[in-house]
């Protein structure tokens, strides 16, 4: 303790300190060494470690018992050999307890020299300590995290400590001998291997912050200068959280404050606002100036000390900070939060410790702090500076590719988010220049071959020489390799900005690459040997990575392109506009629905019955979670409700304006309607009204339930989203950003993600616990509909020319998928995700094949019912046997 002072903020309080704050720790560290329990403290800084060591050496001393602290930190680590590590423990234990001199201690150590360090270690606890020592022995190892600066592996050190418990049961010596490890660690930072832990046979010991029934001592020393002690400690407390650095300090603030301008302490009943103020000015305030001794500086630098770790753990901490609290679990950046103080355990949940620290390390720093952190930093500083409009500063390739990895987890700006979106559209806008050169390079081929046909059949009439004709074909098949090769390096380039795993590119690009030259091989009379690469590849990655991985998509993906250069997908045939299609239980029997009828089909595609006495127009169908129940919505009737089997059920829900969405809750307990301007939720079994939110300025168009039920999402013409909980109807979030009406919604499976679909041609994807815009898919005409794969890995867009586009959930491209001539009104997935359907104003509904397995197997028939080339050797089948 400082002359003059009182209190003391920092290091070790002296045995003799009047503030020393007893604990509850106190006695469980005191009474489990007493009786030989290991234990261990392992905890932030500054949260009176080395204080409590102090005062449980005295008391045990006086018990009798035998004591040595040894300060890991003071052994040294950066440049030091095993045998200087063990050397200066052995002789730290050998000087406590007054065992052997130094020169006595030399001359022992280096007479071992022929076993390791370890051993010796062992030897002289053994042999010298506990055949000297006859009372019972504590050993403290204090900065016992020092050891994760040692170059050398110490978990034999940690093995040897565990063995001197496990031979209590051979050696009764050993039953004298017990261990105490403190520092600011996790024991898994220290020792990796589980079975050779002392942390697994210690009790860890719970060193919490003051509490307020503790901290007498404290209040003692406030006693003479202010008239309330008692509730000044207490605001304090609130403050500080009871953290025992912090509490010291504002304590000697205020005595200090006292003594020279008594005129500015609280007043009696204003102490709660005056501590507010002083903490601000004081600690809050400049605090980085103000934080001597250092804490909070410390606090920051652990946030910090690696770069690529502090993003996560900045991610990590904004999460508490928007929701207060967290589930707490083991992770390697919850459990770094937690050493650096900064946050703690309160009933299972992860929360800020203190007032302090959520002041000064507030979201404004965290987003301060990401910017620093993020590798693109420049780039967006220069792009914000030119009013967003400098597209030179916009990220590309391997940056692009880098700055997705770093942003994921992290709940970053909005510009951030608009930098990244602006960044992918760019570069898509690139690969679509790209493609389109790619297509016309395909035309020019088709031109070419034409005229080589053109050639051939007119050789007798022109004379021209059958090497004359060779040299036009090889000529040719040299511009379609060309081609290849120019289009695997546009694909490879896409692949590696959209983030796309690694360890596939390879396969990847040559699935993807022959899935775009398909239709030059199959007018070169060349189909099959773009199928058998396909089907080659597609064998090689299952082998690779298993059937369910989340690449196999991918993969089935290539081969469905290629398969489909021969025939064409199934179709099912409507007279009218098809609105809508949904996959029954199993994914055995589907439901499509026009303006005029809803028809059940059998798994072959074969009418199994239209649905009957259903009044028409039928503007909107929906299928229950279990995809058991149907509602079926008309202008001018009351909702009705079917089975996929074909029963029409009881129940029906009335509405007063046409429905133009229908949404089940989870459990098929609700239903939600959206009607004009309003958003209703009825329940199904008696159909009584819930609830009612009108707050929308135009049209709802979509509405829909999250996964467990708590959410609804409500989407309209006045291109706006809300997101109310279903439990009372608080508004959670508000999305706005799109630029014409949002006409539909979805949530991922897994609850994470919701996407929206608007007439100004882009998809949005939104994090569904803050709102946070994530990505923006842009596409080239009004997106109608959407859905996501049942894994919530893939999202299926439908557009208004036609075409279902292919997107990964970070937002990249896989593919498009062409075969409707007019609108897409409806996309969905099988309930296992090995078939997406949609629907389309021409009258048709296509089911496309994505199952990887069903695509080897229909590649291999085609195979088998084509005449395959001479030319391909058999042992390039292998995939079909």
């Amino acid at each position: 303790m400082q002359k003059g002072t009182y209190y003391q903020a920092g290091g070790s309080l002296p045995e003799t300190s009047p503030t020393y704050v007893m604990r509850k720790a106190d006695s469980n560290f005191y009474e489990k060494l007493k009786i030989g329990e290991f234990c261990y403290i392992l905890n932030s800084r500054q949260m009176g470690k080395s204080s409590l060591l102090v005062r449980t050496v005295q008391r045990l001393t006086a018990e009798g018992v035998a004591c040595a602290t040894i300060d890991i930190s003071d052994i040294g680590s950066k440049q030091i050999s095993l045998e200087q590590w063990y050397g200066g423990v052995a002789y730290k234990l050998t000087s406590n307890f007054n065992l052997l001199d130094a020169l006595e201690f030399m001359n022992w150590w280096q007479d071992r020299e022929s076993i390791s360090p370890v051993h010796r270690l062992g030897e002289l606890i053994e042999t010298v300590l506990l055949q000297q020592v006859f009372q019972r022995i504590v050993i403290f190892i204090d900065e016992i995290d020092s050891v994760l600066s040692v170059n050398e592996s110490l978990e034999d050190f940690f093995a040897l400590i565990r063995s001197c418990y496990n031979k209590r049961s051979q050696n009764s010596h050993y039953d004298r001998l017990t261990f105490a490890l403190l520092g600011v660690a996790t024991p898994s930072d220290l020792i990796s291997d589980r079975t050779r832990t002392p942390f697994n046979i210690g009790h860890a010991i719970d060193l919490s912050g003051f509490q307020l029934n503790e901290v007498q001592p404290l209040v003692a020393g406030l006693a003479a200068i202010v008239a309330n002690p008692q509730e000044v400690i207490h605001q304090i407390l609130h403050w500080t959280g009871g953290q025992p650095f912090l509490t010291q300090k504002l304590c000697q603030l205020v005595l200090e404050t006292g003594k020279v301008s008594p005129e500015f302490l609280p007043q009696s009943g204003n102490e709660a606002e005056w501590v507010e103020g002083f903490i601000k000015t004081q600690i809050i305030d400049n605090w980085e100036s103000r934080d001597e001794p250092a804490h909070l500086r410390t606090v920051r630098d652990r946030l910090l000390r690696n770069p690529q770790r502090a993003g996560r753990l900045l991610g990590c901490y904004q999460k508490i900070l928007q929701f207060k609290a967290i589930p707490a679990d083991d992770s390697p950046e919850q459990t770094e939060l937690r050493l650096s103080g900064l946050v703690r355990v309160v009933d299972v949940n992860l929360t800020l410790s203190n007032p302090i620290y959520a002041a000064i390390f507030n979201p404004k720093w965290v987003e301060k702090s990401l910017f620093d952190l993020r590798p693109y930093a420049e780039a967006l500083a220069a792009w914000l500076q030119s009013n967003c409009q400098d597209t030179s500063r916009l990220l590309r390739g391997k940056a692009l590719q880098d700055a997705g990895e770093w942003a994921k987890g992290k709940n970053l700006s909005d510009r951030d988010y608009q930098f990244l979106a602006a960044s992918q559209e760019a570069e898509l806008s690139e690969f679509r220049k790209d493609a389109e050169q790619t297509e016309f390079k395909i035309q020019q081929l088709y031109r070419e071959k034409e005229l080589l046909e053109k050639l051939t059949q007119e050789q007798n009439l022109r004379e021209i020489s059958d090497a004359k004709l060779q040299e036009y074909r090889d000529h040719l098949s040299q511009r379609i390799i060309a081609l290849s090769g120019a289009i695997i390096a546009i694909l490879s380039f896409l692949i590696g900005v959209f983030w796309v795993n690694k360890s596939i590119d390879r396969t990847h690009t040559k699935l993807n690459a022959i899935a775009l030259l398909s239709q030059v091989l199959i007018a070169e009379n060349k189909a099959e040997l773009a199928l058998i690469e396909s089907l080659e590849a597609a064998q090689e990655l299952k082998a690779f990575i298993g059937v369910n991985s989340a690449t196999q998509f991918r993969v089935a993906l290539g081969l469905h392109q290629a398969i489909y250069g021969f025939i064409e997908p199934d179709r099912l045939l409507h007279p009218h506009p098809a609105i809508a299609l949904e996959f029954t239980p199993n994914g055995q029997g589907i439901v499509t629905a026009t303006p005029h009828t809803v028809t059940l089909w059998n798994g072959d595609r074969t009418v199994a019955q239209n649905l009957d006495n259903i009044p028409s127009p039928i503007h909107r169908i929906a299928i229950s979670f279990n995809r058991q129940i149907l509602a079926v919505a008309t202008p001018d009737h009351p909702l009705q409700f079917w089975t996929t089997t074909g029963k029409k059920l009881p129940l029906t829900i009335p509405h007063s304006s046409p429905i133009t969405d229908v949404s089940f809750s989870p459990k098929t307990e609700a239903i939600a309607t959206a009607e004009e301007k309003t958003v209703k939720i009825w329940r199904i079994k008696d159909g009584k009204l819930l609830q009612t939110w009108t707050e929308h300025q135009d049209q709802v168009l979509s509405v829909r339930f999250s996964p467990n039920g708590k959410t609804l999402a409500s989407a309209s013409s006045d291109r706006r989203i809300f997101l109310r909980r279903t439990s009372d109807g608080k508004l959670i979030h508000l999305l706005e950003g799109h630029g014409d009406r949002v006409v539909a919604i979805r949530f991922s499976p897994d609850g994470q993600l919701l996407a929206s679909a608007s007439d100004d041609g882009t998809v949005r994807l939104w994090r569904e616990t803050d709102g946070k815009l994530l990505s923006i898919l842009p596409h080239s005409s009004p997106v109608t509909s959407l859905n996501f794969h049942p894994d919530s890995q893939i999202l299926a867009t439908g557009t208004a020319e036609g075409t279902v586009n292919l997107w990964n959930r970070d937002g990249s491209f896989l593919t498009p998928l062409r075969g409707h001539q007019q609108a897409i009104t409806h996309v969905s997935w099988s309930p296992e995700g090995g078939e997406l359907a949609s629907t389309s104003d021409d009258g048709t509904a296509i089911v496309w094949n994505l199952e990887l397995d069903d695509l080897v197997r229909q590649g291999c028939q085609l195979l088998g019912d084509r005449s395959i080339p001479h030319s391909i050797p058999p042992t390039r089948l292998k995939a079909c046997f």
